[in-house]
């Protein structure tokens, strides 16, 4: 709900006028770099209350393959998204990356995780619990129009409390 809110929030300021600012900004330069932020980059991200983490988008399974019972539905495909949480504070850091991730499309839609289960998934979980210095895989389901073309992967910490957010590129 939080980065439903964000999300909203920025579309809504950005449209007031052009000196106005979020108080959500986005960081889509890896560290050190002046290029935009693609799959395989890392990114500088803070909790809510403000520790800080870095996350890569490893990974964007597209198509992916539901597992069991999972079905995408009709004019839907699977798209599994993998982060790599690093714990870069001196205290543990927790979080569940279905609340803090989603998919945008070219035609600027938002693709929420549909929490379904896929054979991408199998091994990871979408909840990471990250001890300092140490990191966590996760995976992230999401099922979207089959005619819909990814071209950014978010990931809001904290499911869009925190004051900052990363953005990657989808080739």
């Amino acid at each position: 709900m939080g980065k439903l809110l964000a999300a909203a929030g920025s579309l809504a300021l950005v449209g007031l006028a052009a000196g106005c600012s979020s108080s959500t900004t986005v960081v889509d330069h890896p560290a050190g770099s002046s290029s935009i932020a693609h799959v395989g980059d890392t990114l500088d991200l803070k909790t809510a209350s403000g520790r800080p983490f870095q996350v890569a988008v490893t990974q964007v399974v597209d198509p992916a393959h539901g597992t069991g019972s999972a079905k995408a539905g009709n004019d839907r495909r699977f798209v599994a998204a993998l982060f790599t949480v690093t714990d870069t504070s001196d205290q543990a850091i927790s979080g569940d990356a279905n609340a803090d991730a989603n998919l945008v499309g070219s035609d600027g839609q938002t693709f929420l995780p549909s929490r379904d289960s896929l054979s991408e998934c199998a091994s990871h979980s979408t909840k990471y619990q990250v001890a300092a210095g140490k990191s966590a895989t996760s995976c992230v389901a999401f099922a979207i129009k089959t005619t819909a073309k990814i071209t950014k992967v978010q990931f809001f910490p904290a499911a869009g409390s925190a004051s900052v957010y990363g953005e990657w590129l989808v080739p």
